[in-house]
């Protein structure tokens, strides 16, 4: 049978000229249920691989997903009309094993976790989030990597295709040092992903008037960063978090830079509807300690915001009464 060569997740690969898509990943040892196939630049339905063939000078990229507390009750924790029990997001990158993320779900026990969306590793290997339950959860596919926004309106794409839901965190980088979004593109991908009837949750920096657009052009959450992506800094600007969620009418989800449970608690005394927090968990000396530790932070935080803070005063005033003191 005659060979021709293709661009296969970026790299040339000869395989049989006139192959389907479905054979084609038969002989790679995929299978087509856990993989999303985009065929020069079109992401094709499972039910099309057998029909699709492929030849010579053709694109393919195979994707899939890989690792990127309980206020119920009366108050709940509703985003794009989906209803969750925890206000903790939790992340899904950087654990130093599956079996370590395993743990610390079962500890925090959120309901919405972030998966990243990259190619998938066609040179053998364990796969990552192997072993993880991804039905229990509801998926937040984020499009971290992507510089523009066509590069991340491709991602909320092949996020979609995977057939989990039509939630998408958009991430534009617009400064590799720091990652700090792109204020431009993030809002650019925003109103096209509305417009195609996802659940958008752009990440976005503490800037007011920007959280203002986002939630202008049909956002269903705006996610603030306390902090640079990865650092752990912990929360820098409270005024401008503050001020976010008082402007905007949908759920601020801070994201990014946490270091510890009570700048978890913090952001929810505040009124932010809830947290996402990875690097603080997966870089803690015990993961699964410190991923309880945020559930039960967001959960008090919350309490603590409902239950409403005393009136803030400048004199003292003492707790006693000071009528009966012998003198």
């Amino acid at each position: 049978m005659t060979e021709v060569t293709v661009t296969l997740n970026g790299k040339p690969r000869q395989v049989a000229d006139g192959v389907s898509l479905l054979d084609l990943l038969e002989q790679l040892d995929v299978q087509p249920s856990r993989v999303v196939v985009e065929h020069n630049r079109e992401i094709r339905r499972r039910d099309d691989f057998a029909k699709t063939i492929v030849h010579a000078g053709d694109e393919l990229e195979l994707v899939h997903f890989v690792g990127g507390g309980a206020a119920g009750g009366n108050d709940p924790f509703v985003v794009g009309g989906r209803t969750l029990r925890s206000r903790l997001i939790h992340g899904t990158g950087r654990y130093a094993s599956n079996e370590i993320l395993a743990r610390c779900l079962e500890a925090a026990q959120p309901d919405m976790i972030t998966v990243a969306i990259r190619r998938l590793n066609l040179e053998g290997g364990r796969s990552e989030l192997e072993g993880i339950d991804l039905r229990r959860y509801t998926l937040l596919p984020n499009t971290a990597g992507a510089q523009t926004a066509d590069g991340a309106i491709r991602l909320a794409r092949l996020a979609r295709a995977a057939g989990f839901s039509d939630f998408i965190k958009v991430e534009v980088v617009g400064d590799e040092d720091t990652l700090l979004p792109d204020p431009q593109e993030t809002l650019e991908a925003t109103r096209q992903l509305v417009k195609e009837g996802f659940i958008v949750m752009p990440y976005t920096s503490d800037d007011v008037v920007q959280a203002i657009r986002l939630y202008e052009a049909g956002a269903a959450a705006v996610m603030p960063g306390a902090a640079p992506i990865g650092t752990t800094l912990g929360l820098q600007n409270l005024l401008n978090l503050e001020l976010i969620v008082n402007k905007v009418k949908v759920p601020v989800i801070v994201d990014a830079g946490l270091g510890v449970p009570s700048e978890a608690a913090r952001c929810l005394e505040l009124g932010a509807a809830g947290v996402l927090v990875n690097t603080a968990i997966a870089r803690a000396k015990n993961p699964p300690e410190m991923a309880r530790a945020f559930a039960e932070a967001v959960v008090a935080g919350r309490r603590a915001f409902n239950a409403g803070r005393a009136h803030i005063g400048v004199k003292a005033v003492a707790s006693s009464p000071v009528e009966g003191v012998p003198v």
